[in-house]
């Protein structure tokens, strides 16, 4: 598959290796997110040191080094100090790519604090650049970022590579010839992760969730399992019954403490983790309450493919059947509405202040009131939009539309109300001027005027 997007940062790469003096830079995210395919796509017409880590003996993992660092003869290094001291004072190339950095620590425990040494005692009168990459998100905190890590402070340039943007996921799937709606089913299932839609690419694949997750020779059939164990390490089991409990709808911190036999004290720091260093698992509060006070706090998967995968495929003796994925997309597709749509306000000139879900009661009739559910809202400078996703072989109806307009009661606003609505179906109603219709076509054509109008 060719290489797509990540412009902004290729420009990153390029301002940090264009610095006079020495520089260090860290590559991190989520496995399959693309991290080496950008960093050899910068690199592609530049000199540079290359090697890939694997777990091993030291000696060995020294010679690795020694055959990447052969310029005319292959030197001999009997560990990786050795290797580190030969590059910064015999090496012709500016860079040295480490990709799987955080594996040298399986190698030894102390190769972070070689590397601190050697930095301190070659960057002020050298230009090399050292890149790091590494899928374990946490361990390359842990090497990094946090105060007391060996390299605190070292690297002038931190890129945490996310998923592709909803643009660039629809370029990739025009070569796969597939309609509107077949598109948002692939992104709420794959996300915005390239390796999968690279899968899709290379095998030609007539039923994805099949050959992709169920096949004999399906390659994401443990993906799940794969991409935790690897960020995870010694933690795992402890994140994964987390993430399996939220994956099996229970979403609340006393719900997931109870089915984990502790102390929501004690998960507190595992979800916060999920949260912030991992980014697999976010909190929802209703819109308009504040996220730290707010007792009405939901976890959801934040990841689509790890969402699938514990709905549908961990545990599953056979794939699930139409009306069960539609069901799972159509939870993911009021996820994709709001981002789809905050990227269409952006499109238009309109700065989105705050988005979100809302839930709770309304009062449809004096002194009755009903639990109700927004699927989200969005406030601007000028408007607040009101938002309703079906994902159903049904048309939207008035009294959907009804159904949404009373619902707007829960929210007090001086703005200008619009209703936004959803479908994958169509409409059996009329856009007006406080009404936005999208079905999967309209949608498509608004993705593609956003790529063209960055192009």
């Amino acid at each position: 598959m060719k290489f797509y997007d990540r412009q902004n940062e290729l420009k990153a790469l390029d301002i940090a290796c264009s610095q006079k003096g020495a520089e260090m830079i860290v590559v991190s995210g989520r496995r399959r997110i693309g991290k080496s395919r950008l960093i050899n796509e910068f690199l592609k017409d530049r000199e540079a040191v290359k090697i890939l880590i694997v777990p091993k003996e030291e000696k060995q993992v020294a010679g690795d080094f020694a055959v990447a660092l052969a310029e005319g003869y292959t030197p001999s290094f009997g560990n990786i100090e050795e290797a580190l001291e030969y590059y910064f004072n015999n090496s012709k190339k500016q860079i040295l790519y480490i990709d799987e950095f955080p594996n040298l620590i399986e190698v030894n425990s102390s190769i972070p604090y070689v590397f601190q040494r050697i930095w301190e005692k070659y960057k002020e009168n050298s230009s090399r650049k050292l890149i790091f990459s590494g899928s374990c998100v946490s361990m390359m905190n842990k090497i990094f970022t946090r105060q007391k890590a060996p390299l605190f402070n070292r690297a002038s340039y931190q890129l945490l590579l996310q998923p592709l943007t909803l643009e660039v996921v629809w370029e990739i799937q025009e070569y796969l010839c597939m309609d509107a709606s077949e598109k948002i089913r692939n992104y709420c299932i794959l996300g915005g992760v390239p390796f999968y839609y690279e899968l899709l690419e290379k095998r030609g694949i007539a039923n994805p969730v099949n050959d992709l997750f169920f096949d004999v020779a399906a390659p994401l059939k443990e993906e799940g399992q794969n991409v935790l164990r690897q960020e995870f390490g010694v933690s795992y089991k402890k994140y994964f019954s987390i993430i399996e409990a939220i994956g099996a709808g229970v979403v609340t911190g006393s719900e997931i403490a109870n089915r984990l036999g502790v102390s929501q004290t004690t998960l507190s720091k595992y979800i916060i983790s999920l949260q912030q260093d991992f980014q697999l698992v976010e909190r929802n509060v209703p819109f308009g309450q504040n996220i730290r006070r707010s007792k009405k706090g939901l976890y959801s998967i934040k990841d689509n493919t790890i969402a699938f995968w514990f709905a549908h495929v961990y545990g599953k003796p056979e794939q699930p059947n139409e009306e069960m994925i539609n069901e799972f997309v159509s939870k993911r597709f009021e996820v994709f509405c709001k981002d789809f749509f905050a990227a269409y306000l952006k499109g238009k000139g309109e700065k989105v202040i705050r988005t979100g879900r809302w839930w709770g009661q309304v009062e449809v009739t004096p002194n009755r009131s009903e639990e109700k559910e927004i699927d989200f809202i969005t406030e601007t400078e000028t408007y607040m939009y009101f938002a309703e996703c079906k994902w159903t072989n049904k048309k939207i109806s008035l009294t959907d539309l009804n159904n949404l307009e009373e619902s707007t009661k829960a929210i007090k606003t001086k703005k200008t109300i619009k209703k936004v609505l959803f479908s994958k179906s169509g409409f059996d109603l009329n856009e007006a001027n406080d009404i936005l219709l999208f079905n999967p076509e309209k949608i498509e054509s608004e993705i593609q005027k956003l790529k063209r109008a960055k192009n």
